[in-house]
């Protein structure tokens, strides 16, 4: 299915940028991108598009209209009042961001899908040769509760990334995931079994009243958004995710810091979109780390990139490399506190 077409037409040139990266952020097509005036010159031909963006802040009481008058004419969608876009950088800038998704997602029929497609499920396989080894200081049997908590969030491309990283992990280390992965919630079950195949933890599927243990991997819900109570169980909130797309790794990224704070770190593997960027710029100093799958390895590296682009990421690297981290950071953070402690 191609790629809904959209126009921009700004008299910011920094606005039509901003407005341009973020579009194409969400796999839309940017067919038109002027400034008003210039929208009408030459032959008047208005050019074919799905939906208007119109941005104009400079124009005043004798300023010509006629452009706008004519694009409001038509049976196109024209979206006006987004506001200024924020700079890459500024924290409010995913929210902008996504705001901008959703409004498009609500005027046009074929809106891109952020999520992953369920068929790739079917045709994951083992991707990983060799496991990374346990360092020798973490071969001790791990405590029931985990060490620390990480949470792994993907989108398009996410389900291969995510099991080639989870593949790779050696078993024994004392840690739990949650993984919150955009996919079409009939497949929900079928998420965990697939991913799950090859690996050595174990794939859970969401349930109130569950505490998390070393080796789990829950798979967050896709339709309703859970928590942890003050006791570390969860807790189904009796209502949907925020936002355009469950779950929202936005707000699991919010909960489970929540409850676990510095014991938690976040992964954002691939995906189309900015989930989990709004989050992680929130979280406060010496709660992370936060890392990110590489651009070169994403099948959609938007997710990752956006993450990068807050300035809070601290490691880059594929699905394998960023098992092999995980298992130095986890080895060294476990001498380093056990250490202390003593």
């Amino acid at each position: 299915m191609p790629a809904p077409r959209i126009g921009i037409v700004s008299d910011d040139r920094l606005q039509q940028h901003l407005l341009s990266s973020a579009l194409r952020d969400f796999a839309f097509e940017v067919s038109a991108n002027m400034d008003p005036q210039r929208l009408l010159l030459g032959d008047g031909h208005i050019p074919e598009v799905d939906a208007w963006l119109v941005d104009v802040r400079h124009e005043d009481e004798n300023s010509d209209i006629d452009w706008l008058e004519k694009l409001l004419d038509t049976e196109v969608p024209v979206l006006m009042g987004m506001g200024k876009a924020p700079q890459k950088h500024c924290p409010t800038f995913p929210r902008w961001e996504k705001r901008l998704y959703a409004k498009l997602r609500s005027v046009l029929h074929d809106a891109p899908v952020v999520s992953e497609d369920a068929s790739v499920l079917h045709s994951l396989s083992n991707q990983v040769n060799n496991k990374v080894l346990l360092p020798p200081v973490l071969t001790q049997p791990a405590s029931k509760e985990p060490f620390m908590v990480w949470v792994l969030g993907a989108s398009l491309g996410g389900p291969e990334a995510v099991k080639e990283f989870l593949d790779a992990l050696p078993e024994g280390l004392p840690l739990a995931f949650v993984y919150a992965q955009h996919i079409d919630p009939r497949f929900e079950n079928t998420l965990g079994q697939s991913i799950g195949r090859h690996c050595d933890y174990q794939m859970r599927a969401f349930a109130p009243g569950y505490r998390l243990c070393s080796g789990d991997v829950l798979v967050a819900p896709i339709r309703q958004e859970f928590c942890f109570d003050g006791a570390g169980l969860t807790v189904d909130k009796g209502h949907q995710w925020p936002g355009p797309y469950g779950p929202s790794i936005d707000q699991v990224i919010l909960n489970v810091d929540h409850y676990y704070g510095h014991r938690a770190g976040y992964i954002l593997f691939s995906g189309m979109g900015n989930d989990g960027s709004e989050a992680i710029v929130s979280l406060a100093d010496g709660h992370g780390p936060i890392w990110a799958q590489s651009s070169s390895s994403c099948a959609s590296s938007s997710m990752p990139d956006s993450a990068r682009e807050t300035g809070r990421t601290s490691y880059t690297g594929d699905p394998y490399q960023l098992a092999l981290q995980l298992v130095n950071f986890t080895k060294n953070y476990w001498m380093e506190t056990h250490e202390s402690a003593s």
